[in-house]
């Protein structure tokens, strides 16, 4: 983990930190963002985890890693598909693990809001899901008091605005969730963007 530590000091004083991978189910990017979670967690007092697009209560991951209650691989089977990796599942266990050796501070899962909030202008399709990603992400902050570290993908986590998805006919164009937060939270919300030069 040495060569992470450099990190830690970009990071640490952040409420939320959001790693946005630029490919999903890329091995290499999830092992990497596992190895500065558990940075986070175990250096640097993080702990809450939240998983982009998936309630890993819905699941019963934040019980298994809380109790150790239930098969985390059969837990995952219901997850989006982009959570359900080998990478994942270590990260799972390593929670689990985590846990058993600090019971009195444990590290767990962040839950969505139960009603989403209502902003004066509605937001359909993407640009609602940015809103609401960022909603749910700054609402358990405040609710759990946790840093919390956010993985999901760059697209969303990334400060910047607009963002134009010109797959979708017609292209949409609309803000982020990063930059939601970055408004919401100030430099309480730091970005970081896992990428790799090549591969297939």
């Amino acid at each position: 983990m040495d060569e992470l530590r450099p990190l830690a000091p970009l990071v640490r004083d952040a409420k939320i930190v959001a790693l946005g991978a630029a490919a999903r189910q890329t091995r290499e990017l999830s092992d990497v963002a596992h190895r500065i979670v558990r940075l986070l967690v175990e250096e640097e007092g993080f702990r809450s985890l939240a998983l982009e697009g998936d309630d890993p209560g819905r699941l019963g991951l934040d019980v298994y890693v809380a109790t150790g209650e239930g098969d985390p691989r059969a837990l995952l089977a219901g997850a989006r598909s982009f959570w359900r990796t080998a990478e994942i599942l270590e990260l799972v266990r390593w929670m689990r693990s985590y846990n058993q050796r600090h019971a009195g501070d444990p590290v767990r899962f962040a839950r969505p809001l139960a009603e989403p909030v209502r902003h004066p202008t509605r937001l359909d399709g993407l640009a609602g899901l940015e809103r609401e990603l960022a909603d749910n992400a700054a609402w358990w902050q405040r609710h759990s008091g946790d840093k919390v570290v956010y993985w999901g993908g760059i697209a969303h986590t990334a400060v910047g605005d607009p963002r134009t998805v010109s797959s979708s006919e017609p292209p949409q164009t609309h803000r982020k969730m990063g930059a939601y937060l970055r408004e919401l939270l100030g430099q309480d919300y730091r970005s970081v963007g896992l990428t790799l030069a090549h591969g297939s």
